[in-house]
């Protein structure tokens, strides 16, 4: 069984991910570390030397790739991975897709303390980080509606959210 984690960036699909995977003893892919291994070089230098265009194209590979490994894998997706591609629909077809819900004060609460490389926020104020969650959020929020499971972050419970998937078959 694949389980995807999908989300905006910061939404904590790595950290959620990780952790059950482990409950689920699931292997665990983050979709954005496979990219980077695959290509032998950063998001950020992808980013830089491509474009957006051609990450998403590396992006919509790599996620048909881990989908195609074998056995049971809990994959967190890059914050547009569900977006581009019509891949929140591969998603729910080949597994069990999960958003990861977050509000906008929180996300960006946790971009500006984290400090990793986000390149659609270079050269970003707080203001205009605010401003870009909330216009990206609003554009996105009809793919990440398409999860089979929607959680609110500040509810979750990953051991709640483990024992939900298995009850789901896995």
């Amino acid at each position: 069984m694949k389980v995807f984690l999908i989300g905006f960036m910061a939404s904590g699909k790595t950290t959620v991910g990780f952790d059950l995977a482990n409950l689920l003893g699931y292997k665990f892919i983050d979709l954005d570390v496979y990219i980077e291994e695959k290509h032998h070089k950063t998001i950020k230098a992808i980013f830089d030397l491509y474009g957006e265009d051609k990450f998403r194209e590396y992006e919509n590979e790599s996620l048909l790739e881990v989908s195609a490994l074998q056995g049971d894998i809990v994959i967190a997706s890059g914050g547009g991975t569900s977006c581009f591609y019509n891949s929140i629909d591969f998603m729910n077809k080949v597994g069990i897709t999960i958003y990861l819900k977050v509000g906008v004060g929180e996300l960006l609460s946790r971009i500006i303390e984290s400090k990793a490389e986000r390149p659609l926020l270079w050269g970003k104020n707080k203001e205009e980080m605010n401003d870009y969650i909330i216009r990206v959020l609003e554009e996105r929020k009809k793919y990440y509606e398409k999860a089979k499971i929607t959680i609110d972050y500040h509810q979750l419970d990953k051991n709640q959210l483990a024992n939900t998937i298995r009850s789901l078959g896995v």
